[in-house]
């Protein structure tokens, strides 16, 4: 079984860059940001302009952390992996993270994940109503956002699959992964950064790090 999900996750990697700039393509064209056109830019990315490099590499690395999850635990643990990836060449492209993504791995969270109905729910409402409340703080104090909704809802859908500790860990390294791309980048600070590479980064080290490691994060 975790060859099958090494091949879906190497199959998945290799078009979600060019899902994401489809995607992305479509937005700049001024289709709305909502989920057919998403879905539609899924459905034209195979037919998109094959990149060797890029394209392999994503296959290979996605491939390979699905069938070391799957290997360690069930086919379900590499399903995080293969969502946050495609979520972050979207946000890289687009600058957004989309519901049609988020919320349902915030609802396979729920279902699947191993904290049970009740406690990955409660979970993904504490971590969703806490980072909202800091991120309107923020933006009633400094007069601009500093965290998206659609990393909200990522981080919320985190904490649904491993729970609010981990979201938050995650969280945290998220932003010291972060930190110097912001501050080299041109325009540093003030330039909207897309923040979802970093989450996903952040949760795929989470998720293949030993248990003893999960109390350094």
């Amino acid at each position: 079984m975790s060859w099958l999900v090494v091949a879906v996750g190497g199959y998945l990697g290799a078009w979600q860059g060019r899902w994401a700039q489809a995607y992305a393509d479509r937005l700049d064209a001024g289709e709305p940001a909502t989920a057919p056109t998403l879905w539609a830019a899924a459905a034209e990315a195979p037919f998109r302009r094959w990149r060797p490099l890029r394209d392999a590499a994503m296959a290979a690395s996605l491939g390979l952390v699905a069938g070391l999850l799957a290997a360690g635990g069930s086919p379900v643990a590499a399903l995080p992996a293969i969502v946050l990836a495609a979520l972050a060449w979207i946000d890289a492209r687009s600058g957004l993270l989309p519901d049609a993504l988020t919320l349902p791995l915030m609802l396979a969270g729920w279902l699947l994940g191993g904290l049970g109905f009740g406690a990955a729910v409660g979970a993904s409402t504490l971590v969703w109503a806490g980072l909202a409340g800091a991120a309107r703080l923020y933006r009633r104090v400094r007069g601009r956002d500093g965290f998206g909704g659609g990393d909200v809802k990522c981080l919320a859908a985190l904490a649904g699959w491993f729970g609010p500790q981990a979201a938050f860990g995650i969280l945290w390294l998220a932003c010291v992964l972060g930190l110097p791309g912001c501050l080299v980048r041109r325009g540093g600070w003030r330039r909207p950064y897309p923040f979802g590479p970093c989450i996903a980064l952040a949760a795929g080290a989470w998720m293949l790090a030993p248990p003893a490691v999960h109390s350094w994060f």
